[in-house]
């Protein structure tokens, strides 16, 4: 696999049996598209295919795929539908999570489980490392907190990956959403009272293979270096897209689920892994120079 994010290229000669879970939204897209070609075996089921929820359809798909890593890309991740639907967000982030888990210990496989930044209040004035407190402020992070804690509880291989503002061409994220405002709008509201680090799919699911072809499990924070705040990034994809739209701040909706304000994450246990991400700026203009028909959600 060619080496992304600043990762050193290692040799691997492990072919491996994954099997991507919720390869229709946007990180599973990427998974898929990015392990074509490479040595390991690639399963790829969309919601259409499975429901993570379908306990016993889960089960039966194990057993007769047997991977040896399970990639749960599958999520309920609507921050705001999260605060209206709560019991469907658990179900899905949290209790499907668990008897995903139960299943993976049983089939002596390693799963790799998706989180997120929202995991933590956003009081610091510092980056969260791995090992700082979690205290999710809405619903959609405390159902993402509990399917972290039923991994821990049920497995010892595998990988909790928290990661935070992740966009591509693929699916749904803010990066297309607010290209899509620049073909119709000459000025652009952003919200500005956030600070984050945008991710790249690209550079998230590179990373993400180099740990699983390591075996080091845990819990990491993969983002691209760097932060920023919504206001700015929106003002890199102008810049970088050398497009006329003007940005104008504006106060969050009401209604909105609450967001942790400063929500940056620090890489301690990548980097003692020997992996450093490539800073956000430098991941996004990768990205806009894509040409996006080559991610147009197909696999």
């Amino acid at each position: 696999m060619e080496s992304r994010g600043g990762a050193t290229k290692e040799a691997n000669s492990i072919t491996k049996k994954l099997m991507i879970i919720g390869a229709g939204g946007q990180v599973g897209l990427e998974f898929v598209r990015l392990l074509k070609g490479s040595s390991h075996q690639v399963f790829p089921y969309t919601r259409e295919d499975l429901d993570i929820t379908d306990y016993e359809k889960v089960s039966n798909l194990l057993n007769h795929v047997r991977p040896d890593v399970i990639v749960n890309c599958a999520a309920f991740t609507s921050v705001d539908e999260a605060e209206r639907e709560q019991d469907r967000a658990f179900q899905i982030n949290a209790h499907a999570t668990k008897w995903l888990a139960e299943e993976t210990r049983r089939i002596n496989a390693s799963l790799v489980f998706l989180s997120t930044n929202y995991v933590f209040n956003g009081e610091a004035d510092l980056p969260y490392s791995e090992d700082d407190r979690e205290d999710p402020i809405n619903a959609y992070g405390r159902s993402k907190l509990a399917g972290e804690e039923f991994v821990r509880q049920t497995l010892n291989n595998y990988f909790i990956i928290r990661t935070s503002w992740v966009y591509g061409w693929s699916g749904q994220n803010y990066f297309l959403n607010f290209l899509d405002a620049t073909e119709t709008k000459e000025t652009i509201g952003v919200v500005d009272v956030q600070i984050s680090s945008p991710t790249y799919t690209e550079d998230l699911v590179h990373i993400v293979m180099k740990l699983v072809e390591t075996d080091q499990f845990g819990t990491y924070h993969v983002t691209n270096r760097g932060s920023c705040s919504r206001y700015e990034f929106a003002k890199a994809i102008l810049d970088i897209g050398a497009i006329s739209s003007k940005l104008e701040k504006i106060a969050p909706d009401y209604q909105m689920a609450s967001r942790p304000a400063y929500s940056v994450l620090k890489h301690k246990r990548l980097n003692q892994a020997g992996l450093t991400p490539r800073h956000w700026k430098e991941a996004l203009v990768a990205c806009m120079t894509v040409e996006s028909e080559d991610h147009d959600g197909e696999f």
